[in-house]
């Protein structure tokens, strides 16, 4: 599937704006948003393939049915590989200002742990996703993987759902500009320093978190790095010329002092 859409420049929001709600475990009996639609993967960046995962849950879900998304903290690879340089594309602070802006009524936010990790294919499809959370469809990509040992795949999900009563909807990938959408070509662009490709597999500019690194500012050390360099980035206060340099730390040629918080990466400058 190639997408043409331009890239989308949401409202600029306060950090903590919306009110989306997070599940932790379970939903208990009776609660309004058991049988929802539920996009399965982790969404580290929700990049334009993961916008076609939305698109067809809301077509199932029509006006009746909750819509919600499984994101785990911290990321698989970093239960997994604890000594990766940095990979992320968001932080927890960034994927709730994505999340909030998309309509969701729930991300199922586990955490990832040894417990979670240890879950069989058909644990994970009974205990969680049919017991926890009660879904009645479910939608994912072609690549989507499962249960301990990566075991489960999109057929197999659709087996067990077939046994345990909900749908199994798996999206095809989805191109721009020839460029396959995946988490790990938009690494792969940051890491190159091309914001525009990297933005236009987004569908929208990288938002990235500031944070305090001693007297400085720099990019959350859970953050995939850019190569140092001059940047436009859009702020809370508007479009700034920033720079970054190779340990992480962001300092402003001119204008106010920057603040910690959130910013969106436009294109590299220099």
């Amino acid at each position: 599937m190639a997408w043409t859409q331009p890239i989308q420049h949401e409202q600029w929001q306060p950090a903590g704006h919306g009110g989306l709600r997070h599940v932790a475990d379970c939903l208990p009996a009776g609660d309004p948003d058991r049988g929802a639609v539920l996009l399965l993967g982790n969404f580290d960046g929700f990049h334009r393939g993961h916008q076609a995962l939305l698109d067809a849950a809301e077509i199932i879900a029509g006006e009746d049915l909750p819509i919600a998304m499984m994101s785990c903290e911290p990321h698989p690879r970093s239960f997994f590989c604890a000594t990766d340089s940095p990979f992320r594309l968001t932080t927890p602070a960034t994927k709730a200002r994505r999340f909030g802006a998309l309509g969701l009524d729930y991300v199922f936010s586990p955490t990832f742990d040894a417990a979670f990790a240890s879950l069989t294919p058909a644990e994970f499809a009974r205990k969680i996703l049919k017991q926890a959370l009660g879904i009645s469809h479910v939608v994912t990509g072609d690549d989507f993987r499962f249960g301990r040992s990566r075991a489960g795949d999109a057929g197999l999900l659709a087996h067990l759902g077939r046994s345990l009563g909900f749908g199994v909807t798996c999206v095809q990938e989805v191109s721009a500009n020839a460029q396959r959408c995946s988490s790990s070509q938009v690494r792969a662009f940051l890491r190159a320093g091309d914001l525009r490709a990297a933005n236009a597999l987004l569908g929208t500019p990288w938002l990235a978190e500031i944070a305090p690194s001693g007297s400085r500012l720099a990019l959350s050390p859970l953050l995939c790095r850019p190569p140092a360099g001059l940047y436009l980035c859009r702020t809370d206060s508007g479009l700034r010329r920033l720079h970054l340099a190779a340990d992480g730390v962001i300092a402003s040629d001119r204008g106010a002092p920057l603040a910690p918080g959130l910013l969106r990466f436009l294109d590299r400058l220099a």
